[in-house]
C-alpha cells in the first residue's frame, strides 16, 4: 500500500508533505495530538478524542472549527486509503502563524499477545512532574520530558518509566496512567497529582466501578506502589497492560487476577 497522510482532509502521498518552519507548531510545539486505536476498520473512542482534542484547544487559544463528523470522515478515509484495518491514527493539531494544521498519520499497533503475557517493566522516572503547570494536564506537542525519560528507561531495559510529582506523590507513566492493586482495593492517582486525564484511564475506572470493585483515586507514595500485589498500566493502544517488574521487584503474573479479569472485562464490554 501507498502510505499517505492527512492534511487538512487532504490525502498527500507520506514524502510530498511540506510544513512550514516557521510555524509556532513546528518552532514551539504549539499544538495538540491524539492517539487512537483502529480495531477491525472502527476508530475506538473517537467522540471521546475529539472532546479532549476540543477542550485543550480552549486552553491553549488554538482556534478549532472542525466538528467530530468531518473529523471522523477524515480520519476514515486515511485509514481506508492505507489499507489499515488494525492499527493507530495519530491527529496532530499545530499552530501556523494566522492559520492552523490538521494532521493524521497511521501507524501498527506494536502490542503483540506476546507483550501481554510478559507484562511490562517499569522504573522511576528522575525527573519530576509539575501539578502546577497547565501543560501537564494537556496533551501537547511539548513531550520531549517524556521522550528522554522513556529512551533512559528503555536503555536500563525496562518497557516505560513513572513519573512522582513535586510533592513524591505517583503521578504517571511517560505515555500511560499507572493502577496498582493492594488486598482487592484498585488505587489510582488523581488528576491533581499531575496527570494527563486518560481516555482509557476513565473507560477502565468505569469498568471498575461497573464490576463494583473498590477503588480509590488520590494521592499516593511510590511505598505504596512497591507493597501492591498487582500494578497495571493504560493507554489508548495497550489499553491494559500488565507489569511485572517495579525497579527490582518482581510481580508474578500469575497472581495477578483482578488485572486479568479487568482485560477479559474490557474486551468483552467493546470487542464482542
Amino acid at each position: 500500500n501507498i502510505m499517505y497522510i492527512s492534511l487538512n482532509g487532504k490525502l498527500i502521498k507520506n514524502d510530498e508533505l511540506l510544513i512550514s518552519p516557521k510555524g509556532e507548531g513546528f518552532n514551539y510545539g504549539y499544538g495538540l495530538f491524539e492517539t487512537l486505536k483502529i480495531v477491525d476498520g472502527n476508530i475506538c473512542f473517537m467522540e471521546e478524542h475529539f472532546n479532549r482534542l476540543k477542550k485543550s484547544c480552549a486552553e491553549l487559544n488554538l482556534k478549532f472549527e472542525y466538528d467530530l463528523c468531518i473529523i471522523q470522515e477524515y480520519a476514515n478515509n486515511l485509514a481506508s486509503s492505507c489499507g489499515m484495518s488494525s492499527g493507530s491514527i495519530k491527529i496532530l493539531y499545530a499552530k501556523d502563524k494566522d492559520k492552523y494544521n490538521l494532521l493524521m498519520t497511521t501507524n501498527e499497533n506494536k502490542y503483540t499477545l506476546e507483550k501481554y503475557k510478559k507484562g511490562f517493566s517499569i522504573c522511576i522516572a528522575s525527573s519530576k512532574r509539575n501539578p502546577y503547570s497547565k501543560l501537564t494536564y494537556i496533551k501537547s506537542n511539548n513531550y520531549l520530558e517524556n521522550i528522554l525519560e522513556k529512551t533512559i528507561a528503555n536503555k536500563k531495559g525496562y518497557d516505560e518509566t513513572v513519573f512522582l510529582n513535586t510533592n513524591d506523590n505517583i503521578s504517571e507513566g511517560s505515555y500511560t496512567n499507572v493502577f496498582f492493586i493492594k488486598d482487592n482495593i484498585i488505587y489510582t492517582p488523581s488528576i491533581s497529582c499531575g496527570i494527563l486525564p486518560g481516555i482509557m484511564r476513565d473507560k477502565v475506572i468505569d469498568l471498575i466501578n461497573k464490576l463494583s470493585i473498590k477503588i480509590e483515586i488520590g494521592k499516593f507514595k511510590i511505598d505504596d506502589m512497591f507493597k501492591a500485589d498487582e500494578i497495571f498500566i493504560t493507554n489508548s493502544l495497550m489499553e491494559i497492560m500488565p507489569v511485572w517488574k517495579l525497579e527490582n521487584k518482581k510481580f508474578n503474573l500469575t497472581n495477578n487476577i483482578i488485572t486479568k479479569l479487568l482485560m477479559k472485562e474490557f474486551y468483552r464490554l467493546y470487542y464482542k
